[in-house]
Order: structure tokens, then sequence, then C-alpha cells
């Protein structure tokens, strides 16, 4: 008996003792960021990172205000707490964890500028690898026609089968968000009317468009939850990321203290909102996870910032006209507001690299509208809006897509 147990605890110390030098070993070979450094004029700026391992990266630029970004594979930045000044052709940089697996750097520019080189030095010895990036002051007009496509997507390997799968069969990939969920409810304003809550109506209607959309044959839709469950807010646009999606579209429904407003509503991301109410609605919708309970004070600002910034540019134009189709098509299906588009801080939207909206479909505050939206038929008639007009975005886009 002692004899086995002797056994046994040698046998547990001999696992913990190799765990614990695997982790190290895992830890020791992570690629670490150890130094940046910085020097040229105004005419020609260098770049350069130092870093411990091998590592890949690529570069894209973005305009208003012009940018450069370098994605590179995940680090360990020991370099500061996420920004510092620049000098010659770079005001400032920025840097954080952009997507599990992928970190990034944002160089704000004094002046219009390429990417004329990119090479790695091999340290010496024990010396760290340097990283270097060549830049060369261009005109603005040069710069915007130089310009990345709207394609910030990292695709890891998994994403990239998933994608190729779906590309193989001719279908674009269409995450729908349900708003809400779990032992967060969304707006009660349905409860007084017939009892419901929000986030039964938003998983009801979601299976409905589903069900359009995948009965086209054109679409693989992909739901951030398919069942009564709590998710937060950057989760729901981490599975956009995940899937590679090619639009990306929130559902909820609405409530005012005015029983008699009613309608259909469609709202695209900007930091500054389109008016007073479409502001309230924001900041009601990103209370989602202080509501629940969630703590959200670890987020990096930094990095929120960086994600932010680089969504605003690149999918803001695509996510406008894919709204612009979709208020068309909706007019046509059901009641919409009189200012059927608008704009708001939605942090649901905010972070995502692929054309967005969310859409209130109507007011759980109205009787009518709660009635109606809980009604398979209503659903049917969203989703057959939402087919129409994604086919009409894509036929339209087919160069950013």
């Amino acid at each position: 008996m002692i004899k086995s147990l002797n056994i046994l605890m040698k046998s547990i110390f001999y696992f913990l003792a190799f765990l614990f030098i695997s982790t190290t070993y895992t830890f020791a070979n992570s690629p670490e960021v150890t130094a940046v450094r910085i020097g040229g004029d105004e005419n020609k700026t260098r770049f350069v990172l130092e870093i411990n391992n091998d590592i890949t990266f690529r570069t894209l630029s973005l305009a208003n205000p012009n940018r450069v970004v370098i994605d590179l594979d995940e680090v360990i930045w020991k370099i500061g707490p996420g920004g510092a000044a620049g000098q010659g052709l770079i005001n400032n940089y920025r840097y954080g964890l952009y997507l599990p697996g992928t970190s990034r750097i944002v160089l704000d520019l004094k002046k219009p500028a390429k990417l004329s080189n990119s090479f790695v030095i091999k340290g010496k010895g024990r010396k760290a690898d340097r990283l270097v990036f060549d830049f060369e002051r261009i005109s603005q007009t040069q710069f915007i026609s130089g310009l990345s496509k709207p394609e910030l997507r990292i695709k890891r390997e998994s994403d990239r089968e998933k994608s190729t799968a779906y590309s193989k069969l001719g279908k674009k990939v269409i995450v729908l968000d349900p708003g809400h969920g779990g032992h967060d409810p969304g707006n009660l304003g349905g409860v007084k009317v017939n009892g419901i809550s929000e986030k039964n109506v938003t998983i009801s209607a979601a299976r409905n468009i589903k069900k359009i959309l995948e009965g086209s044959g054109r679409y693989k839709v992909i739901m951030t939850r398919d069942r009564d469950i709590f998710l937060k807010l950057r989760e729901r646009s981490l599975v956009a990321h995940r899937n590679n999606a090619d639009l990306f579209i929130s559902i909820h429904a609405d409530a005012f203290s005015n029983p008699s407003v009613r309608g259909a509503t469609i709202y695209t991301l900007t930091e500054k909102a389109s008016d007073r109410e479409a502001a309230l609605l924001a900041a009601r919708e990103n209370k989602s996870d202080v509501i629940a309970g969630i703590d959200i004070g670890d987020e990096d600002d930094i990095v929120q910032n960086i994600l932010i910034d680089l969504v605003k540019q690149e999918t803001m134009n695509l996510s406008n006209r894919f709204a612009g189709e979709l208020s068309a098509e909706l007019k046509k299906a059901v009641r919409v507001r009189k200012r059927s588009l608008r704009s708001a801080g939605f942090a649901v939207l905010k972070g995502i690299d692929v054309p967005s909206v969310l859409i209130e479909m109507g007011y759980l505050t109205n009787r009518q509208d709660a009635k109606l939206l809980m009604q398979k038929e209503t659903h049917e008639k969203i989703g057959r809006a939402i087919l129409k007009s994604a086919d009409k975005y894509f036929t339209k886009n087919s160069a950013f897509n």
C-alpha cells in the first residue's frame, strides 16, 4: 500500500515537473517586442522593432486620418503601456492585441507615406532580431491610390477552411446577432403589452430570418446565440471575426416612453450619434455587459481605440451601402420610422472589420408593433427584405467581397 502510494506520488511529481518545464518553455519561446527605434526625417523614416523570435507580419494603409497598420503574430509587449510619440513621418504609434493570435501596431502619419521596404536583420549572439520598416514621403493622391481594400480579417487556419468551403459553394457568410439573452432580458417594454421581453423577440426573429436566408441557397448563416444564453458584446463581434463573415446584422426591438411611436429603424456605427434618440439608444444597449454583472474595467482602452479607429474607415462605407439597400427593401415589407437610417456608437458594432448594421425591428412599447414582432409572418417579411438587400449589396460591391 505504502509502496503503491510512493509510486503514485513520484508519478505526480514527474508529471508536474514536466508540465512546469513545458510551460516555461512555451512562455520563453513566445515572441517578445523588447524595444522600438525610430529614425529619419519627414522625407524618409525608419521604424524598427526589436524582437526575440521569428514572426510573420503584414501591413496596410488607411486614410482619414492617414495611418499605416502593421499586423503581427501575437507578441508580448515589453516596451511600455501601449503607445508613444513618433519621429519623422510618424506622428505617434499605438499597439495592442487586436485578436487572439494577432497583435497590431497603428502608425499615425504626419505626412502621407508609403512602405518602401521591410526586412529582418538577424541578431548576432544573444541580441534580438530587428524587424525594419522603411517609409518614404509621397503625395496624398498617391497615398489614396495605394490604400488597402476594406479587408482586415485575420484568417486563422480554421477560418480559411470554413471560408473556402463556403466559397466553393458560392455562399457568403452572414452572422445574425439576436440581441441580449440569458440574465440580460433587454428592454421589458413588451411585458405590459403581451408579456414578452426583447431577448425572446430577437431569438425568435433570428431563427426565422436564418431560414429565409439559407433557404435561398446563397448564404451560410451563423447565429451568435441560438438559445437563451448571455453573451458579452465583445464575444458577439468575435463570432464575425472567427467565421470570416461578410455581413454582421444585430437584431433588436426598441422601447420608447411614447407608446404611439412604432416602426423599424436601421443603425450603423459612428462616433457621433445622428440624433439624441440614437445616442440614448446606443447608451442603453451599450450597458448590456454592465447590467449583466460583467466587469468591463479590464478592457484595454488603447486596444479599443485602435479597433474603433480602424473599423471606422474601412467598413463604414460598406456598412452604409448595405444599410441603404436594406432600408429601401424594409420599407416595402414592414412599417419603418420616418427617419429609418440612423447612426450611433453601438458597442456591439465596434471592433468589427465586417460591414455591420443593427436593426430595431419595431417598438415593444407599442401595442401593434409588440403583437406583430412575435409573429412568424413579420419575421419572414424582414427576412425576405434582408435577403433582397444582401443580394443587391453583394452584386454591387463584389469587388470588395
